[in-house]
């Protein structure tokens, strides 16, 4: 019998090997590609999560950024030295509570939105000034009116943290940085005289007149400084003196006349603008000066100054006392009849946007300014500068002026300015 040869009975070669082999590698390349997207996954979540932490840091550090301005502003632009920079330990026991984070001590300022608020997160900031030492970076060297100002932020759960500062400084409203540089001037004629004392230890000139002047007033009396003496030869106390018996020399009175540091009939003075004149003392012009005032709460209508609610007192800053709708001073008189304004840290400038009487025997520190006629039938002191824009100026009253250069090369600080406070362009740091 003829056999059949094997591949002839229906037996075949195997066949599929290749496509097991290329299903097995494309199982294998999905799932390493299923596990690449979930560590993609896993990262985009982790950096969206930093991301919100951030977010949430440098948040927070920027609202206790704007409150710490907030503060700076309503301190009228000083740097207040209580808000010191908090210590490591401070800061580390702050972050270990931050959940309950409360303030570490009095120095601290603690931002924290209101946890009762479910669409506010709760998260924790802080700010601090500096103006003195290594902490300063912006070398105020311990003036007032400038400094640092450091906030830090965390997120909620505190696991990120965020810094930003500034140089904080104010803006000036005097001319050149400076307040004026005599004790007594005006555009007009001089007749305040009565029984006055002028004491000027700082510079050559007590009264600075673009018309005449009267001399009236057995006791009326300029002094100076004493011959060949410097000012580094006194003490602040000796140079702010009110006695005219100390650290001072006579140059001007009744029987004498005038001396060198009386400068009358200057024509370059009394020729000038209402506005030019203004500008001899202040940067910016009456419009701004009013609108500085109004915006610190301190614009007043005329009449009695100071107000009865201010307990015969002005503590500091700036004052426009004059009508709200315009600059006319056609129709506008305001009285003092005594109060403290200001005081040496802490001037005043008062702007009296018309006529002004002063009876009594207050005190005032800084500079007052008075756009009409002045008129004194009492007793003030003042320790800093009267000018007088138009006259006339006259009472038989007894002004006591002490000359003090309140932000000049007297070392004595410009007036605080509530709203004054402003960041220095180009100091901003966000680490």
């Amino acid at each position: 019998m003829k056999r059949t040869p094997l591949h002839s009975r229906g037996c075949h070669p195997q066949h599929g090997a290749i496509t097991l082999l290329t299903a097995l590698i494309l199982l294998i390349a999905v799932s390493l590609l299923a596990l690449f997207s979930a560590r993609i996954v896993i990262n985009e979540t982790q950096v969206a999560a930093s991301d919100y932490r951030t977010s949430q840091a440098v948040e927070t550090a920027m609202a206790a950024f704007d409150r710490g301005l907030a503060q700076f502003n309503a301190d009228g632009g000083r740097i207040d030295v209580a808000l010191t920079a908090p210590t490591q330990a401070q800061l580390d026991a702050l972050v270990a509570s931050c959940t309950t984070a409360t303030p570490v001590t009095d120095a601290q300022e603690i931002f924290l939105p209101d946890p009762t608020d479910p669409t506010t997160p709760r998260t924790l900031g802080l700010y601090y000034f500096a103006n003195t030492g290594a902490n300063d970076r912006c070398g105020a060297g311990g003036d007032p009116a400038s400094g640092t100002i450091v906030s830090v932020g965390w997120s909620d759960d505190c696991e990120a943290q965020r810094t930003v500062s500034a140089c904080l400084g104010t803006v000036p409203i005097f001319r050149d940085g400076a307040g004026p540089k005599q004790p007594f001037v005006t555009g007009a004629s001089v007749g305040v005289t009565g029984n006055a004392s002028i004491i000027n230890r700082y510079t050559d000139i007590s009264v600075w007149a673009g018309d005449s002047a009267a001399v009236a007033g057995n006791s009326f009396g300029t002094y100076l400084r004493p011959s060949f003496t410097s000012i580094t030869d006194f003490t602040p106390a000796q140079l702010q003196d009110n006695d005219p018996a100390n650290n001072a020399q006579l140059v001007s009175n009744r029987n004498s006349g005038f001396g060198v540091d009386v400068v009358l009939g200057d024509v370059s003075l009394a020729n000038l603008t209402d506005d030019e004149f203004f500008g001899l003392f202040f940067l910016q012009d009456k419009q701004a000066m009013r609108d500085l005032a109004d915006a610190g709460g301190n614009r007043l209508d005329p009449g009695t100054f100071p107000p009865a609610n201010t307990a015969g007192n002005v503590t500091s800053g700036l004052y426009w006392v004059g009508n709200a709708a315009d600059l006319d001073v056609s129709a506008t008189n305001t009285g003092v009849n005594g109060g403290v304004f200001g005081s040496l840290q802490e001037p005043v400038v008062i702007i009296i946007n018309g006529d002004l009487s002063i009876a009594g025997n207050g005190e005032l520190y800084g500079v007052l300014y008075v756009t009409g006629e002045l008129k004194i039938t009492g007793t003030p002191t003042v320790y800093g500068t009267v000018v007088s824009e138009n006259g006339p100026n006259t009472g038989a009253g007894t002004l006591n002026l002490v000359y003090v250069p309140f932000g000049g090369y007297g070392g004595l600080p410009p007036p605080p300015i509530v709203d004054s406070g402003v960041v220095i362009p180009g100091s901003w740091r966000d680490w």
